[in-house]
């Protein structure tokens, strides 16, 4: 199992010293640097040495992907712009959670807009499959959006839209803030990517805060999970409460047979 952080080129050099292993980046701000700022950038990562295999952040949010204000073809620009990079950059997964670009709008129907939900996902699976990169897809809590916001939902547009380029993500600090059932986990059984938060203001996940990821990490080993496990949360001290985190994600891990 490979434990990263969450950040952008400011974390780049704090990730790598306290033993990161992958830099998980936002895909907005790549797709919006200029063409001299991604050769420095990508310059950058290769000298540091630090893997950046999986990107989050897909869409900006006034992007919209249903209703009466898509935009396919704006979408589908921004979408080779943004894949020749990453693929560029090692990328291998590009989490698709995009709260406000993937709201459904009011006056649109729930069934209305999930099947504009499976095209549009459908058409960004495509997309990514030209680059090598495989999307998944982030339930949200309820709060940062009104459509996908469980893991069985995520599945089930997984199962809808049913391409080799479509995947799911669990995110515990989205599955815990709506008391959803982590063992859903098991009855789902094939997860792509995680990330990882406590709880409690979306903070690192540390010792002593009352979050069960030994349940999360349980039913992910029971399903034969082992890619990686994203930590996106909030810190006062990166460095410090990084690297803790890191070695006390790593001490749960290890600990479960």
């Amino acid at each position: 199992m490979k434990f990263g952080l969450c950040g952008g080129m400011d974390r780049l050099e704090v990730a790598k010293a306290i033993g990161s292993d992958y830099l998980e980046m936002g895909v907005v701000a790549i797709h919006n640097w200029s063409d001299e700022e991604f050769e420095a950038n990508l310059k950058k990562i290769k000298e540091v040495g630090m893997e950046t295999p999986a990107f989050n952040g897909l869409f900006p949010g006034d992007l919209a992907l249903i209703g009466d204000k898509a935009d396919p073809v704006r979408r589908d620009a921004y979408l080779h712009r943004a894949f020749t990079r990453l693929q560029k950059m090692g990328g291998q997964v590009v989490v698709f959670g995009s709260g406000g670009a993937r709201r459904r709008p009011e006056g649109l129907s729930f069934f209305e807009g999930y099947r504009q939900l499976v095209e549009v996902t459908k058409a960004i699976g495509a997309i990514a499959a030209q680059y090598g990169l495989t999307i998944v897809i982030e339930p949200l809590n309820r709060r940062e959006c009104n459509y996908i916001n469980s893991m069985c939902e995520g599945a089930q547009l997984v199962a809808d839209v049913n391409m080799d380029s479509v995947k799911l993500l669990s995110d515990f600090y989205h599955v815990a803030t709506d008391n959803e059932p982590i063992s859903d986990i098991t009855r789902i059984g094939e997860i792509a990517h995680t990330h990882i938060a406590s709880k409690h203001k979306r903070r690192y996940p540390l010792p002593g805060q009352p979050d069960d990821y030994e349940q999360f990490f349980t039913c992910l080993k029971g399903i034969g999970y082992d890619a990686r496990v994203s930590i996106e949360g909030g810190a006062d001290d990166i460095a410090a409460e990084g690297a803790l985190a890191l070695k006390y994600l790593r001490t749960i891990w290890e600990s479960i047979q």
